[in-house]
């Protein structure tokens, strides 16, 4: 599966936060991030970021990029303005993980959800949620933080 990555770093998160736990993991969900819906998935991410449909180059000037599905015909990106930080969270129809990171991982669950971690190369950040049929790839700071406000839409 495509994945964009992206090096640099940058952003910061509010320091008012309210916190809500899962069965495995507490998830932190800050004030004053807005969430999205994809599909049957939910997912926060910083007002400051730009929120992209259908799309796999994040092409702005943003701290960060929120990519929700890919175009049917991927795009070259090299010649975009990336954002220090991304988030792609792709559909993956029932039956198309069948990668080795299932046949091999016990998921966690974060929010209710159960999910898969994988890597990439070079690695980002990879989760599969069958239960919510999508696959989130992120790269950057605050990556980690924003896939813990993962939830069913």
């Amino acid at each position: 599966m495509f994945s964009l990555v992206l090096a640099a770093c940058s952003g910061s998160a509010s320091a008012n936060e309210h916190r809500s736990s899962s069965s495995d993991h507490t998830v932190s969900n800050p004030k004053g991030w807005k969430t999205y819906t994809y599909g049957k998935a939910r997912i926060a991410v910083p007002n400051s970021w730009t929120v992209k449909h259908n799309m796999n180059c994040p092409n702005t000037s943003a701290p960060g990029a929120l990519l929700l599905g890919y175009p049917k015909v991927l795009d070259y990106c090299a010649d975009y303005e990336y954002p220090a930080s991304h988030v792609a969270v792709v559909f993956v129809p029932k039956g198309g993980f069948t990668g080795t990171v299932m046949a091999k991982a016990k998921p966690i669950t974060v929010n209710g959800v159960p999910v898969y971690v994988g890597t990439g190369s070079p690695p980002p950040l990879v989760w599969y949620a069958p239960s919510l049929s999508v696959e989130i790839t992120a790269s950057g700071t605050n990556s980690n933080r924003i896939l813990h406000t993962l939830r069913r839409g």
